[in-house]
């Protein structure tokens, strides 16, 4: 795929750390987590246009990596085009920004360039590159916090349907036997498919088979901890439901680790960990040619429309409810969205709300009327 040329002068490239206290804390199996920590950064044009991009930094120095490191280099190497850009400081610095905190701050300066580029030419990121968006679907992420049993299951399915969703993923309980249940009151409601996140908390084949086996499920996803390739394989041919791993995967022998081992049916991407947009750009041809379906990890904004960019077969992008403190940012993006009724028509179509350092995520239950996903 072509890169896109325009003439434009950075006139600064910052990150912020934002941290959003959780009001219900979640526990991923033995994982709690009481807040979730972004790293927000911003690209500023000389002629006043501006792009932002988030992520989440894992509680790793995101924004001190770019401040220091990835901000003067793109004031020194920008082009005018982010994808030229994007190799050029990537040649000048590979072994600091190949994996890590690194890697995720310069992803997330690479978002937020194309956006800053997009906006100044008056157009989305995809019309910039010809592309109008492509009719995805929208998967809702159900079931937060996990403490929540399988009573509680049906009526997010529900809502979630009902809001416009295509299929729900549910995310490993606290134990793997309410995960199995969950699962399966959400899969009894029969609106829609069901996919679930073991988010890394198996350690073997047999436990994985122990929670979903002999379930129908529309796929499986990461459950084991990165550098697990051996495990997926056997766990693939043991499971009737396609596999699926590639979330927060942070180095940039992914994903062609995953399809060149044969690992896995459907690869999990993230911009905001693995090179954003520009990154993909270069592999397009490859994971055009290698026809592996993709499943977006979180953060809609931006993925709906890099999933239009690309030749791939992108089968799910995934939203986040307020309330839900999945992607806790995003959900007070969507909040802030509907009291200001304001929407960007440029860029990845959002507007970064200013916030403080320390904010409160948002203390409801999961109000899928907030999404308009029909």
């Amino acid at each position: 795929m072509n890169s896109i040329k325009s003439s434009g002068e950075i006139l600064n490239v910052s990150a912020r750390r934002i941290t959003v206290t959780l009001p219900r804390p979640v526990q991923l199996g033995q994982y709690l987590i009481t807040a979730r920590g972004y790293c927000v950064t911003t690209v500023r044009l000389a002629n006043g246009s501006v792009g932002h991009a988030f992520g989440l930094d894992r509680g790793v120095p995101v924004t001190e990596c770019v401040n220091t490191i990835i901000a003067p280099l793109y004031k020194e190497l920008f082009t005018g085009d982010p994808i030229s850009t994007w190799d050029a400081v990537y040649r000048r610095a590979s072994a600091p920004l190949s994996s890590g905190a690194a890697l995720r701050g310069f992803s997330l300066v690479d978002l937020a360039a194309h956006e800053a580029v997009a906006k100044r030419e008056g157009k989305t990121v995809a019309a910039r590159f010809g592309k109008s968006e492509k009719a995805i679907a929208k998967w809702a992420v159900i079931g937060y916090p996990p403490s929540r049993g399988p009573e509680d299951i049906a009526w997010e399915v529900k809502a979630a349907v009902a809001a416009g969703a295509h299929g729900v993923k549910l995310p490993v309980g606290l134990t793997p036997e309410l995960t199995r249940e969950r699962i399966i009151a959400a899969l009894d409601t029969r609106l829609c498919p069901v996919a679930t996140d073991l988010a890394f908390s198996c350690h073997t084949a047999e436990d994985a088979m122990k929670i979903v086996g002999g379930l129908d499920l529309a796929w499986v996803e990461d459950p084991f901890v990165s550098g697990s390739l051996m495990e997926l394989k056997k766990l693939r041919s043991l499971l009737d439901s396609p596999l699926a791993s590639g979330d927060d995967e942070t180095h940039l022998y992914h994903p062609q680790a995953f399809v060149e081992s044969g690992a896995v049916d459907i690869l999990r991407i993230d911009t905001t960990c693995q090179g954003g947009l520009s990154r993909l750009l270069q592999l397009n041809d490859y994971l055009a040619e290698k026809n592996m379906p993709v499943s977006w990890h979180v953060y809609d904004a931006w993925h709906s429309q890099v999933a239009s960019i690309l030749d791939v077969e992108s089968i799910s992008i995934e939203y986040s409810a307020p309330g839900a403190s999945v992607d806790a940012l995003a959900e007070l993006i969507v909040a802030n969205r509907r009291v200001d009724a304001e929407d960007s028509l440029t860029g990845w179509k959002f507007t970064m709300p200013e916030l403080p350092d320390s904010v409160m995520g948002i203390d409801s239950d999961p109000d899928w009327s907030a999404l308009q996903l029909k």
